[in-house]
């Protein structure tokens, strides 16, 4: 079965991604008169031509920092390699006295996830939602409850990365669909979904008619892309494995055409704020 159902649903977000970028050799590019104030007018035309939202950024001589609100549809590393390359290009032009060579940047850089809450708080909120929704059996709120027992591996060349994000699918009309007998089934087909297309699942936890998710990705993916999979996939596995459950309940297309994530990390976007503008 091919069928995908979820592609370009609507979705609530916030997305928020600390950037660091050095320069090559750690030469301190940025040191004349006028450097940086180039970076910085570089960097907001750059954001408003993209339509990133520059919500903070701060420089020294040979780094530049900032804070970036992306959608869902963006891809990382393709927002890293652009505002690079865009910045090294003005830059060039401006004061081409100060290069001994076209290369302002070092190859690589570095990228993490925040957001309103930290990730310690999402993870203790996740592991909490049978308690919050009032499931009293001990036992079926540990079945519905899933830690991921491997380490994560994900690389990305030329990227140090950082990136958590929350996850939130409803089921069609809030329909009660699953159940402690379908919760560890599901889970392992999730984690198959997520491995064949490159991401991890840290922990879920699995209600009657929704599902909270804290996953991983690597630059090079969309969270978009890798939720709307997560989403057909889970429809077919339950489409082969539990039709009856769709037909009785009535939930044909499993989930609602929508899905809310936001980011999540070690430091909030309140701290990094603070960060930038000492």
């Amino acid at each position: 079965m091919t069928y995908k159902p979820f592609i370009g649903v609507p979705c609530a977000y916030h997305l928020h991604y600390h950037f660091c970028f050095q320069t090559k050799l750690r030469r301190a590019r940025f040191s004349e008169e006028g450097t940086l104030q180039c970076l910085a007018s570089t960097l907001e035309s750059i954001c408003s031509h993209c339509k990133y939202h520059l919500l903070g950024f701060n420089a020294e001589e040979d780094r530049l920092y900032c804070l970036v609100s992306l959608r869902p549809d963006d891809v990382v590393s393709v927002v890293a390699r652009k505002l690079k390359s865009n910045m090294a290009r003005e830059f060039n032009l401006q004061f081409p006295s100060t290069s001994r060579d076209r290369s302002v940047w070092s190859i690589g850089y570095y990228v993490g996830s925040v957001g309103k809450a930290s990730k310690i708080s999402a993870q203790r909120y996740i592991d909490n939602q049978g308690k919050h929704h009032s499931i009293r059996d001990l036992a079926s709120r540990e079945v519905m409850r899933w830690s991921n027992p491997h380490a994560p591996r994900l690389r990305a060349a030329h990227a140090t990365f950082e990136l958590s994000y929350h996850v939130v699918l409803v089921t069609t009309a809030r329909i009660s669909v699953f159940d402690q007998y379908i919760a560890q089934k599901l889970f392992n087909a999730m984690v198959a979904i997520s491995e064949t297309e490159g991401f991890y699942i840290e922990r879920a936890s699995l209600l009657y008619d929704h599902i909270h998710m804290l996953i991983k990705l690597t630059p090079s993916l969309s969270v978009r892309a890798c939720i709307q999979e997560m989403m057909a996939g889970t429809w077919r596995f339950m489409m082969e494995r539990y039709t009856g459950v769709l037909k009785n309940t009535g939930a044909y297309n499993l989930w609602t055409e929508s899905f809310y994530v936001s980011t999540v990390g070690h430091a909030t976007t309140a701290q990094i704020k603070s960060f930038l503008s000492r």
